[in-house]
């Protein structure tokens, strides 16, 4: 209860804001990224309090609307929005953190946007500039890294995106929702469906919302263009009237399309170079991982931390308080994912030494006598890691029981922590020589 009280004092505390939460979590980013490339996701979600404004009340700065008014004009959705950039290790596949993290609300008397001119407005004073700025932030958050991909949907495809953002160690990957006119005269659309086939490829379908599990055979087109600047709006000094990028398109064949099921077809824009069939398959196997982000903010507002319930009594506490729910919800994430992995990270890339340790000498509690309730992975990864996790959170352990979910993976982090606090106070009055030793008795790396 006093940690509790503790946690929504900290939340409460004027002396400091969400920002500076937000600077932290990529501090720790930049001290782990040195060299190589990475992929940055980068997406929008909106976070809704309308139920919770007679506690929070309309005159907080820090709430405003939020999604369409209601038919009469009135703006009675509450709440604010939260646009991250996620860094995924394409080697592997698994998050390594947040790049870039903006907040934001609207006002109450915001004149929508006819009354702006918005089409006129230059894109600095737009809500579409956070494309922009996550992606500049995402550049000197990643200034280490030998280079970085930023990839986003529909939303994300904006002349300026592609004439200010790519630089030589700085690409572009984004999903196409304008059928721009070309420089040789026609539209990007046409270009691209007359364009030859140059590779046929398959892949497997999950069942989803609107699909059911098949093999995909798809066709793979691209083609080098030069896009032109949107011709109802002037070209302002600093922006190309033309950008040459590459265009790729995947687009599921009729035949293994399921009755009563759309084609599966994306068109995306690059500055990456593709050269043959295997570099237009890299960028669209590239793009797949989107999927990420968008799992991201399903498990921060319905599997297990479910933050729209949350119960603070300010919208600058929440805004504080989701830049914490995002590192919670990536190191859920990173340890469900891992199970599906190959790649034999350490488990030092989300646990401290001593938490390891605290694993070591517990995992004897969690495995048992057979086998098949061993933990079957190499000890210290983050599988093994996440193996134990899970099973704090109440999973079988056996393979034939199907993955832990992420609740699950909640449930084990939440029982894993508490455990670590009394881990913590007793070894305060155990030597800790003697518990390091322990740890290292146990996991092999020294003699019993």
């Amino acid at each position: 209860m006093a940690e509790k009280e503790g946690a929504y004092r900290m939340l409460d505390n004027d002396s400091f804001d969400h920002n500076d939460l937000t600077e932290g979590a990529i501090g720790m980013l930049k001290k782990d990224v040195n060299g190589g490339h990475y992929l940055c996701i980068q997406d929008t979600t909106e976070l809704n309090f309308t139920s919770h404004m007679g506690r929070i009340g309309r005159e907080d700065k820090d709430i405003g609307p939020v999604t369409k008014e209601d038919p009469g004009g009135e703006k009675t959705n509450a709440g604010f929005f939260c646009h991250p950039v996620l860094v995924i290790d394409p080697s592997s596949n698994m998050p390594v953190g947040l790049s870039s993290l903006i907040l934001w609300n609207r006002s109450w008397d915001k004149e929508n946007k006819h009354e702006r001119n918005y089409k006129n407005l230059d894109i600095t004073e737009k809500e579409s500039y956070r494309w922009i700025a996550s992606a500049l932030n995402s550049k000197e958050s990643l200034s280490e890294a030998d280079s970085i991909t930023v990839i986003g949907d529909r939303e994300n495809d904006i002349y300026e995106v592609f004439a200010t953002v790519p630089d030589s160690r700085t690409h572009l990957l984004i999903r196409a929702r304008m059928d721009r006119v070309l420089s040789e005269g026609i539209k990007l659309n046409k270009k691209i469906s007359s364009s030859r086939v140059r590779s046929i490829y398959e892949f497997d379908v999950s069942k989803g919302k609107n699909r059911t599990k098949h093999t995909a055979k798809m066709s793979l087109k691209w083609e080098k263009v030069k896009l032109g600047h949107p011709s109802k709006r002037p070209i302002k000094d600093g922006i190309p009237a033309f950008i040459e990028v590459t265009v790729i398109e995947a687009r599921e064949l009729s035949e293994s399309v399921k009755p009563g099921e759309d084609p599966i077809s994306w068109t995306l824009v690059t500055t990456h170079k593709v050269k043959n069939a295997a570099d237009a398959l890299k960028y669209v196997k590239w793009y797949s991982q989107r999927w990420l982000i968008e799992e991201l903010f399903h498990l921060l507002k319905t599997k297990g931390l479910c933050f729209e319930e949350a119960q603070l009594e300010s919208g600058a506490g929440l805004k504080k308080l989701i830049v914490l729910a995002l590192q919670v919800g990536l190191r859920i994430m990173t340890l469900r994912l891992s199970l599906d992995s190959s790649h034999k990270a350490k488990a030092n890339i989300i646990f401290s030494e001593e938490e390891i340790e605290f694993m070591y000498i517990y995992m004897n509690e969690l495995e048992g006598k057979t086998e098949k309730q061993k933990n079957p992975y190499d000890r210290g990864t983050i599988q093994w890691a996440a193996w134990g996790i899970a099973r704090m959170g109440s999973w079988s352990g056996y393979k034939s029981h199907g993955p832990p979910g992420y609740i699950t993976m909640k449930n084990g982090l939440v029982d894993f922590y508490n455990k670590m606090d009394g881990f913590g106070a007793l070894s305060k009055y155990l030597d800790k020589d003697y518990l390091h030793n322990m740890a290292l008795r146990i996991s092999g790396e020294l003699p019993r």
